[in-house]
């Protein structure tokens, strides 16, 4: 009994509340990531790289902010720039962190738009750098491929031109149904890379016996930002209330109406 009556102030709530029906959005988000690397990790664990004890973190925290527009109560348009930094992942002899940073943009259909909250899955590609930063913690000189040699200390990037093609689920929160209103939202998705060709030093020439750059992964991640919104076209349609006259007006009224009725003299 408790739950039906629950459910039924639920749906009161719910049928009480318009659709937003335009919004312009300027949001920061931060978070964490999770990374599939291909067969970069057995490349890294040769014997003249970073040697059999190598283990790849997946790890990521990520960082990145985005504009959106949500139109006619349902679609959604964005773009944003987006970076994720990985954990670094070494032994004795050296270290190796993937980087990325990508910018982009996105479209989603809402599956909900009531009460101020906003559901939609979204689909997006995002183009930019894929690096992988390499370091010689050693003594001797350690190889990335056959011809990539660092010397002891020293530091080199290998970067791909590798693209994300984006798949997720949004999240968002407006403090109010109208004018300026904080929002807050959650993301969370799965990212493909895309083109990217080989890998690219910083220096030197191209590394030879490597496998081409390859990425996938997931994301969780959390916005804060502000919003600008229309209010409903109904509320905006409504005409306002009457104001109730005051009991002198009606005194006037009425007298004056008398006075109209009255005969006139002869």
């Amino acid at each position: 009994m408790r739950l039906f009556a629950l459910g039924w102030v639920g749906a009161f709530l719910w049928a009480q509340s318009e659709p937003i029906g335009l919004a312009f959005s300027l949001r920061v988000h931060s978070g964490v990531g999770i990374g599939i690397f291909g067969k970069l990790p057995t490349d890294l664990k040769a014997a003249n790289a970073l040697g059999k004890d190598f283990r790849m973190s997946p790890w990521a925290t990520t960082a990145g902010a985005s504009i959106e527009m949500l139109v006619a109560k349902k679609v959604v348009l964005g773009g944003g720039l987006q970076l994720q930094h990985y954990d670094a992942s070494e032994t004795e002899r050296g270290l190796a962190r993937p980087y990325a940073l990508h910018y982009g943009g996105y479209a989603g259909y809402a599956l909900v738009n009531r009460n101020l909250w906003l559901l939609y899955p979204y689909i997006g590609y995002f183009a930019g750098k894929y690096e992988l930063r390499y370091t010689n913690y050693f003594t001797e000189n350690i190889f990335f491929g056959r011809n990539q040699e660092l010397e002891p200390l020293e530091r080199r990037t290998y970067s791909s031109n590798l693209g994300t093609l984006e798949l997720g689920l949004a999240l968002r929160r407006w403090r109010q149904d109208q004018g300026f209103s904080l929002l807050w939202g959650v993301d969370l998705g799965g990212f493909w890379g895309v083109g990217g060709g080989n890998w690219s030093p910083s220096e030197g020439p191209a590394p030879e016996g490597v496998n081409p750059p390859r990425w996938a992964g997931g994301y969780l991640r959390f916005s804060l930002g502000f919003s600008y919104l229309k209010p409903p076209a109904s509320a905006e349609e409504a005409s306002p209330i009457p104001t109730v006259p005051q009991d002198g007006q009606k005194k006037k009224k009425k007298k004056k109406k008398k006075e109209a009725e009255a005969p006139a003299e002869e």
